[in-house]
Order: structure tokens, then sequence, then C-alpha cells
């Protein structure tokens, strides 16, 4: 009991450490970047609160990494007084202190989770209102809609039924050019009629192409759009995935996915890359105690820290690469996002089962 509460508590602080220093200097460089772009109307206060706004997502890039190489200083640390010895002479496992170290790991996976779940979203939307001065455009990737012979580009929805900047293009059989039109924003009109999907326009500006060649331009104080989007799916549509929680990819998944929309699989990569991040960090700590334990437990403690910061940045750059060939391979997902998880398990068991 007095050596399990030991080793968690000197590697939860050595984790806590080294996540706190990461932040702070991870948050230097994010202040030093708007420091070029102070304006008259982005001042020395709004980047100040932008950066606090920007903590969540910060903790949580760096959590996987600073878990890596807290583990490597904690035992590490433990393997320098020779207290490590001192457990393994008087009968205690390797796995049985990994599974000390893996407690604490514990909190901080399940901090990511409640980071990518309650924290990430509104502070990622806030934040980037506060640096461009939107209220409503931003976080968003946008969404191609194609109904008929007209492709439309809407920039932003919400499940009320407010619409942002659309523009739209409307072709022949032959692919030939007959007008475009664009709005700054727009609203849902329920007018209670089933299979009716009505979005009133403000501000449209219509441009007709005549036989001649020549462009005719029209303005429309309000223009009604009729096209077969739903207020909940275009909302889905158009949302960056990155800045959702999982609970609202979930949803959306499964909305999409009733719809026929073809976008879900960026949602499912997120959601999937957002839900198994604690085990993605419990794996990288899992390899944090085989480099303890195995073959570098003879290095010194800055060769190991550097070992692991290495294997961290490789791991997260084999995550991105991964979940990339996942939206181009298809198929199941989540196989995808587990693979580079297992690896690092899989290694990680091996080398502390050599070390035996």
């Amino acid at each position: 009991m007095i050596m399990r509460r030991h080793v968690s508590r000197v590697t939860f602080a050595a984790m806590a450490g080294v996540i706190l220093i990461l932040l702070v200097v991870q948050m230097l460089f994010v202040f030093l970047a708007q420091i070029g772009d102070l304006t008259t109307e982005y001042r020395i206060g709004s980047a100040l609160y932008f950066v606090l706004l920007q903590i969540p997502t910060n903790l949580y890039a760096i959590l996987p990494i600073g878990a890596l190489i807290g583990a490597v200083v904690g035992l590490g640390s433990l393997a320098s007084s020779s207290e490590l010895v001192v457990m393994r002479a008087s009968g205690v496992s390797v796995w049985r202190i990994v599974g000390w170290v893996l407690r604490p790991a514990l909190i901080f996976g399940l901090l990511a989770f409640a980071l990518s779940q309650w924290l990430i979203p509104p502070a990622t939307q806030s934040s980037l209102a506060v640096r461009s001065g939107m209220t409503k455009d931003v976080g968003l990737h946008g969404y191609w809609h194609k109904e008929g012979e007209e492709f439309a580009f809407i920039t932003y929805a919400n499940e009320k039924g407010e619409l942002g900047a659309v523009k739209a293009f409307q072709f022949d059989a032959d692919q030939e050019l007959l007008s475009s039109w664009q709005s700054p924003s727009g609203m849902y009109q329920d007018d209670g009629k089933q299979g009716s999907l009505i979005w009133m326009l403000n501000d449209v500006s219509n441009a007709h192409i005549l036989p001649t060649g020549q462009s005719q331009a029209v303005h429309a104080k309000q223009q009604p759009w009729t096209v077969n989007l739903k207020p909940k799916l275009l909302s889905a549509a158009t949302a960056n995935p990155e800045d959702l929680s999982p609970s609202q990819l979930f949803k959306y998944v499964r909305l999409l996915s009733v719809d026929q929309t073809n976008v879900t699989n960026d949602y499912k990569l997120s959601f999937w890359q957002k839900t198994l991040a604690p085990l993605g960090l419990l794996s990288l700590v899992v390899l944090a105690c085989a480099f303890v334990f195995g073959s570098l437990r003879n290095r010194s403690m800055g060769f190991r820290v550097v070992i692991a910061l290495l294997v961290g940045l490789g791991f997260r750059y084999i995550q991105d690469f991964i979940g990339y060939v996942s939206l181009v391979a298809g198929g199941w997902i989540v196989l995808y996002v587990l693979l580079p998880i297992a690896v690092a398990f899989l290694l990680g068991a091996f080398a502390l089962r050599r070390a035996r």
C-alpha cells in the first residue's frame, strides 16, 4: 500500500510538472504569435484573453507527450535513488509497478476526454470570435451542396435555422453557367407544410448570364431558396469536426448517416480520436515504463527524456497520418485510430516482458 501510493504520487507529480512546463511554454509561443497581429481593434487585452481561451486546446494537445515524459522522469528519479531496485528485490513485479504508474496516467487520460467534451468546444468558439471579431462564422469549414444542377457553398448554419454566407452556381445540362447568386445571411422558414424546406435569404446579389455572354446583375432585398436541407443537418455539415465534442460528433454522425450525406468520415475520425484519447495516453505511459525498465535503463535521465519526446512526437504524427489514410481508404475508421495505440501497447509490453 505504501509503495503503491509512493510510486503513484511521484509519477503524478512528475507528469503534472512536465505538463505544466510544456503548457506555459506553448502559451508563451501563442502569445508571442499574437503580438505581431495587434491593431487598434485587437489590443493586448484581447490577445491575452485569446491566449487564456486557447489553454484547453493546447493542454489537450500536450497531455499525451507530457504524461509520457513525466512517467520517464518520475520512474527515472525512483530508479536513480535505487527505490525501484529495492521494490524489485522485495518481490514486486514490473507489471505491478507499471499498474501503479498507470493510475495517475488514467487521471490525465480522463482529463483529456473532459477537455474535449466540455471545455474545448465553447473555448474555441469564443477564442476565434475574439481573434477575428466575428460571432458566427468561426470554427467552421463550410459545406458544398449539390441539388439538381445547382452547386451551393454554405459557410454557416445552426440548429435554430440561422444561415451564414451562401454562394450558389446554376448550370445547364451541358455544364454551362446560367447564373450565380450570393447572400450574407438567411433564415429557415417553417411554413408547416411537409416536404417544404424554404430558406429566406437576405440582400441577395444575382448574376444572370445572357446568351451574348454578358452578365445581368439583379439585387433582391429578400429571396426564397428552396433546397432539401434541414437546419440540424446543415448545422452538422458546416461545423468543423475538430471543434466539436465527442457527444456532438456522435449525434452528427448519426444525423448525417441517416440523411446519406457523404461527409461523415471526418466526423467519425474526430469522434474516435477524441474518444480513444485516454487509451492513447496510457499506451505512451506503458512505453515510458519500458524505457526505464528496458534497454534504456542504464542510460542517463536526459537521454531517456529526449527519446521519450521523440517517441511522443512520432506517435502523434503517425496518428495524424493514419487518420488521413483512413479518410482516403475508407472502411472501419476506429481500426485506423486503434492501430498506433495497439502498436504502442505491444511494443511497451514486449520490452517490459524482456525486462522481467
